[in-house]
């Protein structure tokens, strides 16, 4: 899903902006407005030391060529953070919104004449996925300046929390915007709010919630003629329908998204578009489209530095060709989505990346890797509280140990998944972890408690017109081949009795015999 902007304005450097290191510098304080021949006479002592500091910092630090961008970036948080001790927050201020800031500290700044294209320095953190350091930067800022800046704040900081997984964070951050925005009349910041808590509840899977705020989102935008906005909430509409299953929904939300974004030459929308719609194709079985858009999207994702966006596409093309069982380059686009997650500190991506790796290992064979995966996509859905992803890892750790013969191992994983889905209210995902459940009981030779899971699981699966009602059925035929029709008869009988007094009625029961005995 797309997220809303900051409102920060871009600034420019000066007019008279020269290339070279000592100029580009000096041109950086001139539009700081620090005056480093007079800074001698700032008294106190230790604020001049600050002064000092910033600009040595802005004018005499030096990454080396092979340093992380981090590292060639520290000069302007440095000289940002002097600033703050001074409590200059103005010059602050402006070095967070300036657009040529991430240039000047890469020293790749070659003219001046497109830094008013240029995302703000802090947006371009979160673009590079430094969201510590953002969120450091916005938490200092916050209630220093004004109300707009508050709200700039509150909205970064809002991006930053759900960028690393922490949801609930994220929604308090972006209900204080809200609230904020609200009360000073801001509606574009108003509009940015609604779509990034429809982001978080997204995330969260509380997809209503999501199409709520959407919907209110897109009412503003109309309101104030806001095309880039309405773009982005079509887009993120999308998503939301694509989750629900409703593939045609979605494609006409994102083919919106991708007229407006072509139209208003919006770039990160046009791309964002196509990404999506490369997915549904995916699901839908085109998988030649569905590459076609995505490595279209990945080029401008790269072109654009939107290393979230790279990542993604990264892994929705790892997914296409394990759907196309080219097992070698669909591992290659997934190690290298995991990598770059970790990179920037994605925890989702990172979290989908190790989920998809351990499946393609599980279905080369190389069972003790898919093992490794799992493990550590676990610690990480636990992390970010993924309930539902949780679930999906246990149950495929669950069959992983079940084709290594560790049945104890597997019975545990799908106790755990069954847990947690029927907490969730989710019947086929409990209904799943129930076969899966007995299935392991089966080869444990436990045919009693395999019978009695297997039962459960076809009543559930039918009782939600399941297909997968025919895999029940086949799960309790190999039963009844190893231990005997008559014994296996027996045994069904007393299950049939416990799902009618507890589960079905008679009626669920009749439905069941014609399920076992007449198809």
């Amino acid at each position: 899903m797309t997220s809303s902007p900051n409102s920060f304005e871009t600034q420019k450097l000066s007019t008279n902006l020269q290339q070279g290191t000592e100029s580009t510098a000096q041109s950086v304080l001139a539009y700081l407005k620090i005056d480093s021949a007079t800074h001698k006479f700032i008294q106190p002592s230790w604020k001049r030391s600050h002064y000092r500091a910033a600009i040595n910092w802005l004018s005499r630090y030096k990454a080396q060529s092979n340093d992380s961008q981090l590292k060639q970036l520290r000069g302007c948080l440095e000289a940002f953070h002097h600033l703050c001790e001074v409590e200059a927050w103005d010059k602050a201020a402006a070095l967070a919104s300036g657009g040529a800031m991430l240039k000047v500290s890469l020293q790749t700044l070659d003219n001046l004449e497109n830094t008013s294209t240029l995302e703000p320095f802090h947006v371009q953190l979160g673009i590079l996925g430094y969201y510590n350091e953002q969120i450091q930067l916005y938490q200092r800022l916050l209630s220093k300046l004004d109300s707009q800046w508050d709200a700039s704040c509150l909205n970064g900081l809002g991006l930053a929390y759900r960028a690393l997984g922490k949801y609930y964070q994220s929604i308090e951050f972006h209900k204080q915007q809200l609230t904020l925005t609200q009360k000073i009349g801001d509606r574009q910041s108003e509009e940015n709010a609604l779509c990034n808590l429809g982001n978080v509840y997204g995330s969260l899977e509380d997809y209503q919630e999501a199409i709520n705020y959407y919907q209110q989102g897109l009412k503003i935008a109309h309101q104030i003629l806001n095309p880039k906005g309405k773009s982005q909430i079509l887009g993120n509409l999308g998503v939301i329908y694509r989750l629900l299953g409703d593939y045609q929904q979605a494609i006409k939300y994102h083919i919106q998204q991708l007229k407006i974004a072509q139209k208003t030459e919006d770039r990160g929308c046009f791309g964002n578009a196509l990404g999506n719609l490369g997915i549904l194709y995916y699901f839908s079985g085109d998988y030649q489209l569905s590459i076609q858009h995505l490595q279209e999207s990945l080029l401008i994702a790269a072109q654009r530095g939107n290393k979230i966006e790279e990542a993604m596409a990264l892994g929705s093309l790892g997914n296409v060709y394990y759907a196309l069982q080219n097992y070698s380059v669909a591992l290659d686009y997934l190690h290298r989505q995991l990598a770059l997650s970790i990179e920037i500190g994605f925890l989702e991506g990172k979290e989908k990346a190790l989920g998809n790796l351990a499946v393609i290992y599980h279905s080369q064979g190389k069972f003790e890797s898919a093992l490794n995966y799992h493990h550590q996509k676990l610690v990480l859905a636990k992390q970010l509280s993924d309930r539902q992803g949780e679930a999906n890892t246990l149950t495929n750790l669950g069959n992983t140990y079940t084709y290594l013969g560790q049945y104890e191992q597997a019975i545990e994983c799908h106790k755990k998944s069954l847990a947690i889905s029927a907490g969730l209210k989710d019947n086929f995902a409990a209904s799943a972890a129930i076969h899966n459940l007995g299935d392991a009981y089966r080869l444990q030779k436990d045919f009693a408690s395999a019978i009695s899971m297997g039962m459960r699981s076809l009543h559930i699966f039918d009782c939600i017109n399941s297909p997968q009602v025919e895999m029940a059925m086949m799960t309790l035929g190999k039963i009844a081949l190893e231990i005997g029709l008559e014994e296996y008869a027996t045994v069904v009988e007393e299950q049939l009795q416990i799902i009618e007094q507890q589960e079905g009625g008679e009626e669920a029961v009749e439905r069941l015999r014609e399920l076992l005995f007449e198809s």
